[in-house]
């Protein structure tokens, strides 16, 4: 008991450097910003104060679960589903577990709350949510067949971003601003965190270089998002031309 407690401090004091190094500049660029003009006042303070120790014990606390957790489970478990599954039962699952991220992603819900109050309602929360939801589903299920079938990532990538290109001519410019959005959404932290590592343990098993084959989900994912976000763009804007 005692050693698996100590196991989950392992690496801790290089993640205390990391977050405390990434957080500095924005620190000392407030600290500036509050002399010069901001001038804020004691109570605003300490309640800033507040929220970035917060800030700082949830970031190290999630990147040292993601370090000791997520990232090896999720590797682990990718080379399993290779050897212990039917090969083409692999892509559903890669479809179920891209809707469970997005699920799981605070903020997608950030996105589509956001998003429902700036359109006054016109973009439906429930309507977005599952449309992000089945993008990323998707792009999880079109990296497996990448994977299988040896599927160079230029070919998906590079049409998909003209298609998309094509498409922003078609929509509202909030529309277009919206999709392109959802796409560096999706692609935080939880993709990051686990369907990276997963998919490098999917190519790890089949066979594949991880290195060449198992990064490109990442672009996949942010793609899909911004495919399906468009084609309803065009979708509500011919229904609102009625």
């Amino acid at each position: 008991m005692f050693d698996f407690i100590k196991s989950l401090f392992v690496g801790m004091d290089q993640v205390i450097i990391d977050v405390l190094t990434a957080l500095s500049p924005i620190l000392l660029l407030f600290v500036l910003a509050h002399f010069i003009f901001l001038k804020y006042k004691k109570k605003r303070i300490i309640t800033i104060i507040k929220g970035l120790v917060i800030t700082v014990l949830g970031l190290i606390i999630f990147l040292q679960g993601v370090q000791n957790g997520f990232t090896p489970v999720a590797e682990e478990m990718g080379k399993i589903l290779v050897g212990k599954t039917s090969i083409w039962v692999i892509p559903i699952i890669g479809f179920l577990f891209g809707i469970s991220i997005t699920l799981a992603d605070p903020a997608i819900y950030v996105l589509v709350q956001e998003t429902d109050k700036a359109s006054g309602g016109a973009i439906k929360r429930k309507m977005m949510f599952i449309t992000l939801c089945l993008g990323v589903g998707m792009a999880m299920m079109l990296t497996v067949l990448r994977l299988i079938f040896d599927i160079n990532i230029l070919w998906i990538i590079v049409p998909g971003y003209i298609v998309a290109i094509t498409l922003s001519f078609f929509v509202e410019s909030d529309f277009s601003s919206l999709a392109f959005d959802s796409g560096s959404v999706v692609t935080g932290t939880m993709i990051a965190s686990f369907i990276l590592p997963l998919i490098i343990g999917i190519a790890s098993g089949l066979g594949r270089d991880p290195q060449k084959d198992a990064f490109g989900v990442v672009g996949t994912v942010a793609l899909t998002p911004i495919l399906i976000m468009l084609i309803l763009g065009v979708l509500v804007r011919k229904r609102n031309k009625e």
